[in-house]
């Protein structure tokens, strides 16, 4: 788990920082709602479970006769104590908690603070509340549960009828769009993130974009001629930036970026292409947790393997089983068994080796555990300790057994 944890942090990290470097370039390109789309990358990727791919069974014929016996390594119990791992887990988790929390308290602050003296507005066409409130200097859009739309005390003396209209159709389409839940959904994968400078970086570009993406959307919409009126709206609602987790239909530093994006148009076949590419770069950021995870596989294939040995020569590998499996071999034994344990390995990775051997009905076991000890030397896949504990063993076992004659 902590494995696929920091695998995908890197994987994560480089996306968004990818995203960072191309989005200006690729909104000039096709649009302001494709440069949006990008963001899908990363965020897609930091959901993206573990992907194994199935080991496929190599089954060997049973020779009459022959023993089975079965080699199982797996992690062991660890040792008491709070390991590195364990501390720096703590401290990423308590970080991440800590950072919601700021920024909840921010936001719930604002809002109790804003709604202390709103009143509402009878807005005609809006389908969410609308209140006004001296606290706000701009339009703004918030509520995950009960869309709301929070705009200035003077908003029907500070702005004529069309760029109430323009403010009121920005902060709708943040809760048509679901800008409000993305905002949120920001927060919580930065708040995993929150020792990487970029992630922070990431979360005021993902704003921007956002933003940006909601004025193409309505210049869609209202068509291009109200383009220039809408831009006047942008200008006359600037305001000072507020918590991340609010839709602002303009902050003091985004102006600039915002008319520029204003400026261009893109035609609908150049937007589709630019959606398709961002669609792609998110999809092929997924394939990085398969590539990611079968990379790893070599290296901690020894601990998740099971190898049972019919005869001299063959083997069948398979995913380590459950533990069931041996006591159905030791319950089901025709003949006589053997079963021995090994443990140990480091601090950072621990495992556990059991032997177990099942004679067929009247085979000995002395040139049974022969046989196995013979077989067990040419393994190569358990640690070297372990397997010079499990054939020590073995050999003391065969040496009692030659002694009783």
């Amino acid at each position: 788990m902590t494995g696929w944890a920091v695998d995908t942090a890197i994987a994560v990290s480089v996306l968004i920082a990818t995203v960072l470097l191309i989005r200006r370039p690729f909104a000039a390109a096709f649009g302001a709602r494709p440069a949006f789309a990008l963001w899908l990358a990363p965020a897609i990727r930091a959901v993206t479970p573990p992907l194994t791919l199935p080991a496929m069974p190599v089954p060997t014929p049973s020779l009459p006769g022959a023993p089975d016996y079965v080699l199982v390594t797996s992690p062991a119990p660890e040792a008491g104590g709070t390991s590195i791992a364990t501390l720096l887990a703590i401290l990423w988790l308590g970080g991440a908690a800590l950072f919601l929390a700021v920024h909840w308290w921010r936001h719930h602050a604002f809002l109790q603070e804003a709604l202390a003296d709103a009143r509402p507005l009878d807005v005609p066409g809006v389908p969410y509340d609308v209140v006004a409130s001296n606290r706000i200097e701009g339009p703004m859009a918030t509520g995950l549960v009960h869309p709301l739309i929070l705009v200035p005390a003077d908003f029907q003396e500070h702005l004529n009828p069309d760029q109430q209209r323009f403010a009121l159709w920005h902060e709708q389409l943040h809760h048509r769009r679901g800008d409000i839940w993305a905002s949120a959904a920001a927060l919580i994968l930065v708040s995993l993130l929150w020792f990487n400078p970029l992630a922070h970086l990431a979360l005021g570009a993902f704003r921007r974009d956002m933003e940006a993406a909601c004025d193409a959307s309505l210049i869609d919409e209202a068509g291009s001629e109200a383009a220039p009126a809408y831009a006047q709206t942008i200008l006359r609602c600037a305001s000072r930036p507020v918590p991340r987790s609010l839709c602002a239909l303009t902050a003091i530093d985004e102006l600039k970026g915002r008319l520029m994006m204003l400026k261009l148009n893109h035609g609908r076949t150049r937007r589709l292409a630019g959606i398709a590419l961002a669609s792609a770069i998110a999809f092929g950021g997924m394939a990085t947790a398969t590539a990611a995870q079968e990379q790893a596989t070599p290296e901690t294939k020894k601990f998740e393997k099971k190898i049972v040995i019919r005869h001299a020569g063959d083997k069948d590998v398979r995913k380590h089983g459950e533990p069931g499996e041996l006591r159905d071999l030791a319950a089901k034994c025709p003949g006589e068994k053997f079963e021995v344990d090994s443990v140990g390995g480091t601090d950072a990775k621990k495992e556990n080796v059991r032997f177990v051997l099942c004679t067929t009905k009247g085979e000995p076991m002395l040139a049974a555990l022969e046989k196995a000890a013979t077989d067990i030397e040419k393994q190569d896949d358990m640690p070297a300790d372990r397997k010079a504990d499990i054939l020590a063993k073995i050999r003391a076992k065969i040496a009692e057994l030659r002694a009783r004659g």
